[in-house]
């Protein structure tokens, strides 16, 4: 009996430290607890654990796991494997975990690569101990080994068949490319459009540009160099180079509404298909561009683009050649897209033919076709 009751104090003792102890947690953890939901610190587990993917927290507290791709006139291109290609407003973000190093432009011009921690409207940079709101950021991009990364593709195709008491087949092709990083942008682009009713040609024209633009700060850029050549049987051009340099300015930017302009000078040549006699076939001369660009996402899906280029050159080139360009597209997913474009293309003063006839000043396409944007 003795034993016995020696066990039952044994018994009673153990019990009340059990008792004690689960006290001694549930007070400590419960303080814990509610400072963390009152911090709002809570994170996905996994972040930082998984070692291949960035994570953005939204202002209403979603988080979204996948890849950053670009952060870009307020504009955050995010790739999720279940959501697919997102576009997020900047402001729209609370913080952002880069699981890699990525490059940051600021409005001060500065630039900063390595490690970036963007939480609650600052950004931070640890390894220099440095910050800067979250405002103040023009763009970052990924540091990225793969070049593919830096590109984005858009081509268009129209193409219009007629057979009957009129047989005509009439195509118009579009291919741009721009590749992005922190402080440069290049772009190049080509024009096309091709036309055949009852066998003979009525329209044969092309026309590729690229240009290079440094950008000083978020606004203003410096085109390094701009080039084009353009080809148009009908207006009496063979062969057209164009090259420059200028000075450009976004004079909007926001999320929905961009408009950028760019002036400077350049050199033109130009060898003409036919000439009359004692005229000579080919026109080099200094020359003057100024072009405008606009793009308006009218809404999440309906997008209006306009390009306008006018190009001041002698009387003997066209004395002034415009081309404007103007599109809607309808976004039918994250790759393909429906559009309806306007060319116009005028030239002030066209060189006559060897037969003494002078190319209508104006020429006038509109096309419909399908897009796709990679």
């Amino acid at each position: 009996m003795k034993v016995l009751e020696k066990y039952r104090r044994v018994f009673r003792v153990w019990r009340q430290c059990v008792w004690l102890c689960l006290c001694f947690l549930i007070g400590a953890a419960v303080p814990a607890f509610a400072q963390d939901e009152s911090s709002g610190e809570w994170a996905p587990p996994q972040m930082g654990k998984d070692g291949q993917f960035d994570w953005i927290e939204l202002t209403s507290g979603e988080w979204l796991k996948g890849k950053f791709s670009y952060m870009y006139e307020d504009s955050v291109g995010f790739d999720s494997d279940v959501l697919g290609d997102l576009t997020i407003d900047w402001g729209d973000i609370q913080q952002i975990y880069f699981h890699h190093p990525v490059g940051v432009r600021l409005n001060d011009r500065s630039i900063h690569f390595g490690k970036v921690i963007v939480k609650s409207g600052t950004i931070y940079f640890p390894e220099t101990k440095e910050s800067a709101s979250q405002s103040t950021v023009v763009s970052i991009s990924p540091k990225t080994t793969r070049e593919v990364d830096k590109w984005e593709i858009k081509g268009r195709l129209g193409l219009d068949f007629q057979s009957g008491n009129t047989n005509e087949t009439r195509y118009t092709t579009t291919l741009a490319a721009t590749r992005r990083t922190v402080s440069s942008r290049f772009h190049m682009d080509y024009l096309g459009n091709y036309t055949k009713t009852d066998g003979t040609e009525s329209a044969n024209n092309h026309r590729a540009g690229a240009n290079y633009d440094f950008f000083f700060d978020e606004r203003m850029f410096l085109r390094v160099v701009n080039g084009e050549y353009y080809s148009d049987r009908f207006q009496n051009i063979r062969n057209q180079v164009t090259i420059g340099s200028g000075i450009g300015y976004k004079i909007v930017d926001t999320k929905k509404f961009d408009w950028e302009v760019q002036v400077g000078p350049a050199y033109q040549y130009t060898e003409f298909s036919q000439v009359e006699a004692g005229t000579d076939r080919t026109v080099g001369s200094a020359a003057g561009i100024f072009s405008t660009h606009i793009d308006y996402d009218i809404t999440s899906d309906l997008d209006f683009v306009l390009s306008y280029q006018g190009v001041l050159t002698d009387r003997d080139a066209g004395l002034y050649t415009q081309h404007v360009v103007t599109s809607l597209d309808y976004e039918l997913n994250s790759i393909f897209d429906v559009f309806i474009m306007l060319q116009f293309d005028r030239v002030e003063e066209p060189t006559k033919k060897s037969d003494g006839t002078t190319p209508d000043k104006n020429d006038v396409t509109v096309s419909l076709g399908l897009g796709i944007d990679i």
